[in-house]
């Protein structure tokens, strides 16, 4: 991004667009900063399913979307189920889109299902985000 510390950017800070979640800032410099983007294969952030408030973790793959981990078998996940951010970590806020369920394979007797989700956001026309920036004065007192 062309915007760095100078501009009050500060590593941790979630990115996003209308379409949902980008990533997080990773490095900063002082007039650009890098993201590490949902999708990436080493990005993993805490999750639910918005109708059913099922839990997991939200991991990047190689080709471009991303697979629910540690969904229980017994969770209630169908497709097109919206997947939004816990709030949990201190990262990214709560509620923000990151995507829409679209596959799910619930084979043999393991714990977990395979949730496999496609980001909501867009991320070959990607153009211009947010950087959500936190209240100073709340983490102060």
């Amino acid at each position: 991004l062309d915007k760095g510390s100078k501009d009050g950017i500060e590593k941790k800070m979630a990115v996003v667009t209308s379409e949902g979640m980008v990533g997080r800032v990773i490095e900063v410099s002082i007039s650009v900063s890098k993201v590490l983007l949902s999708t990436d294969h080493s990005s993993a952030i805490d999750v639910i399913v918005q109708r059913t408030r099922a839990k997991g973790i939200l991991e990047g793959r190689v080709n471009q979307s991303c697979q629910l981990k540690y969904v229980s078998h017994a969770d209630d996940v169908r497709m097109g189920d919206d997947i939004i951010s816990s709030g949990l970590g201190g990262i990214f806020p709560k509620g923000l889109l990151l995507g829409r369920v679209s596959k799910i394979k619930k084979e043999g007797s393991g714990l977990f299902q395979y949730v496999e989700v496609t980001p909501s956001v867009d991320f070959a026309k990607l153009e211009e985000v947010f950087i959500v920036v936190g209240d100073k004065s709340s983490s102060e007192k």
